[in-house]
């Protein structure tokens, strides 16, 4: 379906209820999870027309996935996201990254937690025209960096008219890859121009292409840091002859800060073609997206994440191209279209880099990496940090690196300065949301500074404690029935409930320390009594089933609410305990009720070259 988004030439406006989509094919909407409320379709994205006039050329129009928050916090905010390529769909980002749900290997959907829809609005775009479900003609296909800026602006007028109600909304801009040349162009589109209001508050980058300048190199000292090559290896020697012409091109003078060095692009080629090898018959090559995997050649990626393939089957289907409002677009759903991403070539884009000082005068970045990703590695990343100049100073100084853990588990690394944050995401690959979601769902709250304390159903991530450095998030319970509910527009609501749940939480701790101590002085006195009742001869018969209560062979004791407390012993059983694994276990106070640390952080077994996703 084509919508104008205007009365001119008798053609009636859209509203919101035209792009809502009910339910989709084989979607799960689990009863121990809030619904999902999905909006979707087509939107024109022609920065010289708002209005879909009737005309033999196609148009450029943008395709968006809407999903309204599935809960309260302390204030509503809207995230819109963007896969990279150029030219692949964030449907990426929905259906194996940062969305509520994943593929269930049937064909259908299940309900995952870890999606960024449970606290704000997810905006999920495909663009530039023709990637993913959009489209235009292909003589109308994008070039430079601020025509695609241009064109995103333009579906942004368009979806505002729609739902109205977003444009007071606080927004964010997050994606990964080479939307790290996207997002700076697009912020700064959006902070320049008078036609778009909405609060601008962060931007997010994930495994970002930024500054080729400083990560072309970075892939030559990645796989020497992480062990991929051994430096006087024949590999080492090749990819050191391609880092020296590199070097001698990046050293020359341009008008400019180019996106792309073509006299660079080698660098990545030399390792990766270094380790190919022949196993049982396969040429297999290194999956450039996750180095803990081997890819069969010449894939070496492409077909990465093992969730593609049931994502593309599930976007080509005839019921699940309808029930998405997508049937205007001709061609198949395609992951990354070759098109886009043949005619994209920022030959006259500087790069990305070079909007970052001035945008940190205006609005937080954040930029994220999973520290096992070698196509936009965390290497290059924190060259490009500590080489970039902005509000008077270069790199991030004296700004302490924190640990960063969550639910107890080794999330990563955390570093501010001057409105920059660096994030470190261990055991993650390229696609950070696709390993960890919940640990990537936790920095994207920690980023927007979300509220949970005003969410009284209280979701898994107000749940699981978050720690960073001595800052500690999470690890709420709900407030009891008798707990008055916070009194509307109050300015102190927040800190009320977190200083009254804190002190909850450090009573419950004292009183078990409390018992603890007490506990063994009674033991202590009752078996010195014992001990001298033997002397004097007295009969302890009455006592004995007093004792079978008291299990001093196991150096356990059972608190009053039937929690199972350990004293010394530090065997097996006891880990399982402590980890919260044993069947038997009990919610001890003070302990994460929640343990899903383990989970996010497993390697896939499963094994894209393009600076994608």
């Amino acid at each position: 379906m084509i919508l104008n988004l205007a009365s001119a030439h008798g053609v009636e406006a859209p509203s919101a209820a035209d792009f809502y989509v009910p339910t989709l094919p084989g979607l799960d909407q689990d009863p121990n999870h809030h619904p999902v409320h999905i909006y979707a379709g087509h939107l024109l994205a022609d920065p010289s027309s708002s209005v879909a006039t009737p005309t033999k050329q196609v148009l450029p129009h943008a395709y968006f996935v809407l999903l309204k928050a599935r809960r309260t916090a302390d204030k509503e905010r809207l995230i819109i996201w963007f896969n990279g390529g150029p030219g692949c769909s964030s449907f990426d980002g929905l259906m194996m990254e940062v969305g509520p749900w994943r593929m269930d290997g049937k064909g259908g959907l299940k309900r995952v937690e870890g999606g960024w829809d449970e606290y704000a609005h997810v905006l999920y775009l495909d663009q530039p025209p023709g990637t993913g479900f959009s489209y235009t003609s292909t003589d109308n296909y994008l070039h430079e960096l601020d025509q695609m800026a241009a064109h995103v602006n333009a579906f942004l007028i368009n979806f505002y008219k729609v739902f109205p109600e977003l444009q007071t909304v606080d927004t964010y801009l997050a994606g990964e890859s080479f939307a790290g040349q996207y997002i700076p162009y697009i912020a700064d589109a959006i902070l320049k121009t008078t036609l778009l209001s909405m609060p601008l508050k962060g931007l997010a980058i994930g495994n970002g292409w930024i500054d080729g300048r400083h990560q072309y190199p970075a892939y030559y000292d990645f796989a020497l840091k992480s062990g991929i090559i051994k430096e006087g290896s024949q590999v080492e020697k090749q990819a050191r002859e391609a880092l020296e012409v590199c070097k001698q091109s990046l050293s020359q003078p341009r008008d400019f800060i180019p996106v792309n060095f073509d006299d660079c692009e080698s660098v990545m080629g030399s390792v990766s073609s270094g380790l190919i090898q022949t196993v049982n018959g396969k040429k297999m090559c290194l999956n450039v997206y996750d180095v803990r995997l081997s890819d069969e050649y010449p894939a070496c990626g492409m077909n990465w994440p093992p969730d593609l393939a049931g994502v593309t089957d599930y976007l080509r289907r005839k019921d699940v191209i309808t029930a998405l409002h997508a049937t205007d677009k001709a061609e198949a759903w395609t992951e990354c279209h070759s098109g886009v991403f043949g005619n994209f070539n920022c030959k006259k884009s500087p790069a990305s880099v070079t909007l970052l000082p001035s945008l940190l005068d205006k609005v937080p970045i954040m930029l994220f990496a999973g520290d096992q990703d070698f196509i936009c590695n965390y290497v290059g990343i924190e060259a490009i940090i500590a080489n970039l100049e902005w509000k008077g100073s270069i790199g991030m100084g004296d700004a302490p690196t924190l640990s960063w853990t969550v639910n107890g588990t080794q999330a990563g690394t955390w570093r501010t300065a001057r409105n920059l944050t660096y994030v470190k995401v261990h055991g993650a690959s390229h696609m950070v949301g696709f390993d960890l979601p919940t640990i990537a769902h936790d920095m994207m709250l920690r980023f927007m500074d979300v509220d949970y304390t005003l969410d009284h159903t209280v979701g898994l991530p107000a749940k699981i404690p978050s720690v960073v450095g001595d800052n500690v998030r999470g690890g709420f319970v709900p407030p009891s029935s008798s707990t008055a509910a916070p009194a509307s527009g109050s300015t102190d609501v927040s800190e009320q409930d977190k200083a009254r749940w804190e002190a909850y939480y450090n009573a419950g701790s004292a009183a078990l320390i409390f018992v603890l101590i007490a506990l063994g002085i009674g033991i202590f006195f009752y078996l010195r009594s014992r001990r001298n009742k033997r002397k004097q001869g007295v009969s302890l018969s009455t006592r004995e089933e007093d004792e079978e209560r008291i299990p001093l062979s196991t150096s356990q004791v059972h608190g009053a609410n039937g929690s199972t407390v350990r004293l010394g012993d530090d065997g097996d059983d006891h880990r399982r305990r402590r980890k919260g694994k044993g069947k038997e276990q009990e919610q001890v106070a003070g302990e994460p009720i929640f343990d899903v640390g383990d989970d996010d952080s497993e390697d896939d077994d499963s094994d894209h070259d393009r600076r994608g996703h």
